[in-house]
């Protein structure tokens, strides 16, 4: 016998005592002033009062409490399915328990099939063991403890109340009860478990049950034969009650594709048959080739593939429950609970893979269980994390995207502004040159007027002088040549194309401009020379924008010595080579210089010192440099005047210009 000693202490405390009798001390008396003895007097008595009081939780705890005495008599050994929850019933039972509960357990032979003399031998050995102990509640698992307890009731616990658990209703005898006993039973619908199978698995020809060969084993196999024969012939039950452990065995691992196997119940009275029924369970898994189920979710996680079950924990639940009304003073007649029905289906997500089964084939609501969690069970909070910090960062670099498409966008409207810009201030400054212009073109044309004239003459005489005509004609072919020149620079000046990377001889780029600009300088007094390095630095670059740069930097420095009182102006622009990767080039006059502080200002947009000025010239001036990746600076020369000094790349740099953009617009140009 197993004993499980008290588990929960109940304390009956006893009444606070009462002062039956007032006392003379305590009576009304005239106000005086109360004597030293008669203070003591009461303040000893108080004291004893207190101690009094203050002992009597003590001796109230010392009264011993009589414990509740509960037996829980088992159907099969210790390691079968009804113990299994047996372990969960016992615990609930104590800890629910309002007060002291002593647990005491037995089991019952397993095969329970015992002569008539035998049987009397364990009745009497049963009573013998609770004679001095007067039980409060006896709980039978399984029905071969139901019917044998129902069978002596008249000597073993007459006057005791008894609860029959773990049992189907069938097997235990409802009518006969008597108004101290009540029932937790099951109601094992065998119909409904083949259903299930039959809905997961339709293909199933061949139940084959598991079985052993005790009286109540023999009852279910009858129950089961009962069961499966409305489903005959689709589907037939093979029952292996009559073999042993081994043949059982034997028999599961040849299983036709077709069958199912149905394990029931295994008691110690199976011949070859383990002690342990989870040894009993596992044996047979390994040796099935085909699903197996079973009524009780206690088998589920040990082989099973699940259906509609028992649940177990519920059932211990209720008869814990029922127990506990009937300690509590109820007459277990009154306690009245309906039988426990196969609960909802649930399964066994490794089995299900094992024999693959689908589950879609699963009824709606099914719960799956050990079910290998997925990789956002493993890693939801990891990716969702990972998730948010992409969208953040894809958000980020969409943003990072717009804004630069909208800064490139900016920067070629930018580029064409500024290219337009620059055309206006070539065609601005075009016209302000429209006498040096004139001047150009007069003196050609007018040599070819006059050598028209003169050939006109000659041809008129009696006998003109050929060597002389040609000489007119070659002097009208040269003054036609020069006239088509100032023509072609002006048109290259005037030109809006887009910026080309190509070689230019500087020193060539730079004197064209000079002949240009060299009648706008005389007519203003103005002289102009030239101090190139020899010989002369080859430069890669746009050579439109290369002689905008000479020619606003020798106007501006032409205009900036108009009205001052520089005895001689001049301008003298140089080109130099003193790096490997640039030419320099210096445009120089004799004006009054820049103003302190405006060095880097004057580059800037719409500053200018003019009245008339817009202020672009240098701002563009500077755009282009930069654009070819050389840097313009402007110093005040000591002997007067002003020095503005730019750098230019020299061929084999490697920079490059920036194509026009989609819109055809010709852009500045930058570095590359």
């Amino acid at each position: 016998m197993k004993w499980n000693g008290s588990c929960t202490l109940r304390v009956r405390r006893c009444a606070p005592l009462e002062n039956r009798s007032p006392g003379r001390h305590n009576r009304r008396r005239p106000q005086l002033e109360p004597s030293p003895t008669v203070v003591r007097d009461v303040i000893s008595r108080y004291l004893i009062l207190a101690a009094l009081l203050s002992l009597a939780p003590v001796v109230a705890s010392s009264t011993p409490v009589t414990p509740q005495r509960v037996l829980i008599l088992h159907s099969v050994g210790p390691n079968f399915a009804e113990d299994l929850y047996s372990s969960y019933l016992k615990a609930e039972l104590v800890r629910r328990s309002p007060g002291r509960v002593e647990l005491y357990e037995q089991w019952l032979p397993s095969s329970h099939v015992l002569a008539a003399k035998q049987e009397q031998k364990l009745v009497d050995y049963l009573d013998s063991l609770f004679v001095d102990r007067r039980l409060d509640l006896v709980i039978t698992l399984g029905a071969p403890a139901a019917q044998l307890v129902q069978s002596h009731r008249r000597q073993l616990f007459p006057q005791t109340p008894e609860l029959f658990a773990g049992a189907d209703a069938r097997t235990i005898g409802v009518a006969t009860l008597d108004r101290d006993q009540t029932t937790v039973v099951r109601s094992i619908r065998i119909s409904q478990l083949i259903d299930g199978i039959r809905r997961i698995l339709p293909g199933t020809r061949t139940a084959v049950v598991v079985i052993g060969n005790s009286p109540i084993e023999h009852f279910w196999a009858a129950r089961i034969r009962e069961a499966f024969a409305p489903y005959a012939p689709l589907l037939q039950a093979r029952i292996l009650d009559g073999l042993s452990f081994e043949e059982q065995l034997e028999r599961i691992s040849a299983l036709p594709r077709d069958s199912v196997i149905l394990y029931a119940l295994l008691t110690q009275s199976l011949p070859g048959g383990p002690d342990d029924d989870d040894l009993t369970l596992e044996r047979v898994h390994a040796a099935a080739n085909a699903p197996l189920f079973s009524y009780s979710d206690i088998y589920l996680g040990r082989g099973i593939v699940g259906g509609t079950m028992i649940p177990a924990q519920e059932e211990a639940a209720r008869i814990v429950s029922a127990a506990l009304r009937i300690l509590s003073g109820e007459r277990a007649s009154s306690v009245v609970t309906a039988p426990i029905a196969l609960g909802a289906p649930e399964f066994d997500a490794r089995e299900l893979a094992r024999w693959h089964i689908s589950r879609s084939r699963l009824p709606p609501g099914s719960v799956i269980r050990f079910a290998e969690p997925s990789v956002w069970e493993k890693y939801g909070t990891e990716i969702t994390a990972a998730v948010l910090v992409i969208l953040v960062q894809s958000a980020l670099i969409v943003a990072l995207l717009y804004q630069h498409r909208r800064r490139r966008d900016a920067e070629q409207f930018a580029r064409h502004n500024m290219a337009e810009l620059a055309h206006v201030a070539r065609v601005s400054t075009v016209g302000q040159l429209s006498a040096s212009i004139a001047h150009e073109l007069g003196q050609p044309l007018g040599a070819i007027l006059r050598n028209t004239e003169a050939a006109e003459l000659l041809l008129a005489s009696a006998a003109p002088d050929l060597a002389e005509l040609r000489e007119i004609v070659h002097d009208i072919w040269r003054d036609d040549q020069r006239a088509a020149e100032v023509i072609a620079r002006l048109r290259r000046l005037l030109r809006k194309s887009p910026g080309e990377m190509r070689e230019i001889e500087l020193n060539d780029a730079v004197r064209e401009v000079l002949e240009f600009i060299r009648p706008q300088a005389a007519a203003r007094q103005v002289s102009l020379s030239l101090d190139f390095e020899h010989p002369g630095p080859r430069v890669r670059g746009d050579r439109v924008q290369l002689q905008q740069v000479v020619l606003n930097l020798i106007m501006n420095a032409i205009d900036a010595m108009a009205g001052t009182r520089t005895r001689r102006p001049s301008v003298v622009v140089r080109t130099r080579s003193p790096e490997a990767a640039f030419a320099e080039v210096s445009v120089e006059d004799s004006g009054p210089g820049i103003p302190d502080g405006k060095e880097v200002e004057i580059f800037e947009p719409f500053f200018t010192t003019k009245d008339t000025g817009m202020g672009m010239g240098l701002s563009i001036v500077r755009s282009i440099i930069e654009s070819h990746g050389g840097k313009i600076r402007v110093i005040n020369r000591i002997s007067g005047g002003a020095a503005f000094q730019f750098t230019w790349p020299l061929v084999g740099s490697n920079l490059r210009l920036v194509p026009p953009d989609e819109g055809g617009r010709p852009p500045l140009g930058h570095a590359g």
